[in-house]
């Protein structure tokens, strides 16, 4: 039976259906499944099965793992897996005050080499919110004055882990983390090679400072940007199920968890980030 792609949002998600993750997907099917992914920016299947190698297995088809800065919530059975949970009862539970993950952002942009995809699994999630939302950062750099986008077409940021994201959601890092993630830079721009898009490539969490700006100019020209991807227009918000994957490009949306559900309800997700261009 063909795959299927039904629309989800407005202008961006999907889901993808008759997708069994369980055994092998063959070369044409997963071709269609990356490009939808990329053309569409966040798809989801539904009802696969709790199985790591299962999740392992779809994340390394579309090429190299890059690895989580907190190792300390890796997998125990699988290191390309970091585990977002509040469940005491699976050993790895955050203490923050405030969720992991709410706040707006995209994934490792505090590594010189992020990842273009980011999947999300979830294990256990509340029956009443705790919601995912996704901003379009192709459809914010789109919506952008003629005059905005050459002002910012050739500028570089500064991101940082923990960045501007609230400290009651942030974990802090060892030394030794520290000393490995010193500040980097990323185009404000990103063309997405294989499209020809372009995306605004900031964040309000970890994108610190423009290049070349002073902190007040900075702020206001971030704070610009901000202001045109966080319109209703552009997101998603994803209500989620227990067994969902949803794989989104990294290079084209943020995302925030919505700190919305009971502090006794239990939240358990796998993520898994993935870089496209070393892929075999």
């Amino acid at each position: 039976m063909a795959v299927t792609v039904t629309p989800l949002g407005q202008s961006f998600g999907v889901e993808i259906g008759n997708v069994d993750l369980t055994v092998p997907l063959d070369e044409a099917t997963f071709a269609h499944i990356k490009r939808v992914l990329i053309e569409k920016q966040v798809a989801v299947i539904s009802d696969v099965p709790t199985d790591i190698k299962v999740l392992v297995d779809f994340g390394r088809r579309f090429g190299t793992f890059r690895p989580h800065i907190l190792s300390q919530y890796h997998h125990p059975d699988a290191h390309e897996v970091a585990v977002i949970s509040n469940d005491p009862a699976t050993g790895l539970a955050r203490t923050t005050s405030r969720p992991a993950g709410s706040f707006w952002h995209a994934d490792l942009t505090y590594e010189r080499n992020p990842c273009d995809v980011s999947f999300l699994y979830s294990v256990e999630v509340p029956d009443e919110g705790g919601d995912t939302r996704f901003s379009d950062m192709i459809g914010a750099y789109e919506t952008l004055p003629t005059a905005l986008k050459e002002k910012i077409e050739d500028l570089t940021a500064i991101h940082r882990y923990g960045g501007r994201a609230p400290d009651t959601s942030i974990v802090g890092l060892s030394e030794d983390q520290k000393a490995a993630h010193p500040d980097v830079e990323h185009p404000v721009v990103r063309r997405i090679p294989e499209t020809g898009c372009k995306s605004l490539y900031v964040s309000p969490a970890y994108t610190v400072q423009i290049v070349g700006y002073d902190e007040r100019e900075s702020d206001t020209l971030l704070e610009e940007l901000f202001g045109y991807a966080l319109t209703p227009e552009l997101e998603y918000r994803h209500k989620w199920r227990d067994r969902q994957i949803v794989f989104f490009d990294n290079r084209t949306t943020m995302h925030s968890a919505t700190p919305d559900y009971p502090p006794d309800a239990m939240r358990t997700l796998y993520r898994m980030f993935v870089a496209f261009e070393d892929a075999a």
